[in-house]
């Protein structure tokens, strides 16, 4: 998340600067990567039953995402809306 608003990147307006209290860096997380992240905690689980694009299997908050060289080339799709 913080990658995608020091890039300027459209589409992720996290609100809440991180601090998982907002779901408005909602992203799609495909495979490969998708398996290579750990799983969402409870919290997180929970503010994405709040996203306003409806949550999918592939649905992560951007700012729980912690960038690793694991991670390296990581591509994920926006919502059509965070709002």
């Amino acid at each position: 998340m913080e990658a995608a608003v020091a890039a300027g990147i459209d589409g992720i307006a996290a609100d809440c600067g991180g601090m998982l209290t907002c779901a408005t860096c909602h992203v799609f997380v495909h495979e490969p990567f998708a398996s290579r992240l750990p799983g969402a905690d409870g919290e997180e689980l929970a503010m994405l039953a709040f996203t306003a694009t409806p949550a999918t299997p592939a649905s992560r908050l951007s700012c729980q995402i912690r960038l690793s060289a694991e991670l390296d080339g990581l591509t994920v799709e926006l919502p059509a809306s965070q709002y």
